[in-house]
């Protein structure tokens, strides 16, 4: 009996010192590599500066997630079991933009990396992003052409609308919104609302139930006038015809294409001014149209040129559903923003002077801030239509 347990025992023991050795084996059967990963700074930008960041390193068939923190000249150095691996890094930025220094978030992305061997390099690019980034106005063509014959034409002017955020993002319910006041005719207005909401009597909106026109991150769309060949009437024009929308002007001068969805006229109808003395801004509203009406007048009084108060209607936008708002004017007779700074603290123009003849033909156009590694175009949007938009600009619709 004594016999049998002394061979349990070793038996036992063997089994256990066996369990150990393949413990050991597969632990040195784990190779690591050492992985050294040099960032790529944000294209376009100046004075740039990588504050701080964390990259992220998940193995793809195991789960397992390895993080570090310690940057060292826009570098970092981690020790990595071989695999495969989805790296992410979130950080933030500092650059400088027109003289001032500007903070931002930064992430960098990479895909399925290979890691193997004593050592391995990594050339991450980074790309700028923000949270709240939404729909911007990208350009506005609002000057129209001329024919042939010298005369004014008007039916070809656009907007193009772009998703500025790295996330699908759905035009259903944007509205666009010409303000009530022009830029070159400083007023009192009295109760004065601009540091609460926008003042405007032109509002359309795109249709939908939500979830009808999904705008890809870094994608755009047009709405027209009229959506139809202009080419055919002004050798000067451009064809709209493949616009994603167009405006629902007064009778007289609306020229609609059925296969091209209309905005719905949430007020009046939106003529945009040729000379560019009003602001345009995005929102959404809360609640529907005809809540907005009803809850969002604004009554306003104003001495005239000759001294007479006057008294008008409107409406008003709170500033806290506005997307984007772009001021408009000439310098020779500029006077103000429409729009509390904190929208927009500049103005952009098509046009030196009044009635400039050199105007048509031409719009405005954001500036592209950076672009991503996988091409997508990051516009520039400070809140300041001054720096962030090129004035005078070839129409980018125009062949």
């Amino acid at each position: 009996m004594q016999i049998l347990k002394t061979i349990g025992l070793s038996i036992a023991l063997a089994t256990m010192l066996l369990l150990n050795a393949c413990k050991k084996d597969n632990n040195l059967s784990i190779k690591q590599t050492e992985l050294n990963v040099s960032l790529k700074n944000p294209e376009n930008l100046q004075g740039v500066f990588l504050k701080d960041a964390a990259i992220t390193f998940k193995e793809i068939n195991s789960g397992s997630i390895y993080t570090s923190s310690e940057l060292v000249n826009n570098s970092f150095e981690i020790m990595l079991p071989e695999g495969s691996y989805d790296v992410t890094l979130e950080g933030t930025v500092e650059y400088k933009e027109d003289g001032q220094s500007i903070i931002s978030n930064v992430r960098g992305y990479q895909n399925g990396l290979v890691v193997n061997g004593t050592s391995a390099n990594l050339k991450l690019s980074l790309f700028l992003y923000d949270d709240d980034a939404n729909f911007v106005i990208k350009e506005i063509f609002f000057t129209g052409t001329q024919t042939a014959e010298g005369k004014n034409y008007n039916g070809d002017k656009y907007f193009i609308i772009y998703n500025n955020s790295d996330e699908i993002l759905f035009a259903d319910g944007l509205i666009i919104a010409q303000s009530k006041f022009l830029t070159t005719s400083k007023i009192e207005y009295t109760p004065d609302i601009m540091s609460s909401a926008f003042t405007t009597s032109d509002i359309v909106m795109v249709p939908g139930d939500g979830d009808d026109y999904p705008i890809e991150p870094g994608k755009s769309f047009v709405v027209a006038n009229n959506a139809i060949n202009h080419l055919e009437y002004n050798s000067a024009s451009l064809d709209l015809t493949k616009a994603d929308f167009e405006l629902g002007l007064i009778s007289s001068i609306n020229v609609d294409n059925p296969e091209v969805t209309d905005l719905i006229n949430v007020t009046n109808s939106l003529l945009m001014h040729d000379r560019g003395f009003k602001t345009f801004v995005l929102a959404r509203l809360n609640g529907t149209t005809e809540d907005f009406k009803q809850n969002n007048t604004y009554t306003y009084t104003y001495l005239s040129g000759i001294g007479t108060v006057m008294t008008a209607d409107s409406y008003k936008i709170p500033n806290e559903w506005i997307l984007d708002a772009v001021n408009l004017s000439v310098a020779s007779e500029f006077e103000w923003i429409v729009t509390d700074p904190s929208l927009d603290m500049g103005w952009t123009y098509v046009g030196k002077v009044d009635k400039d003849a050199n105007r048509y033909g031409k719009s405005v156009t954001r500036k592209i801030l950076s672009t991503t590694p996988e091409g997508r175009e990051i516009l520039k949007d400070t809140n300041n239509s001054t720096v962030d938009f090129e004035p005078e600009t070839k129409p980018s619709l125009f062949k």
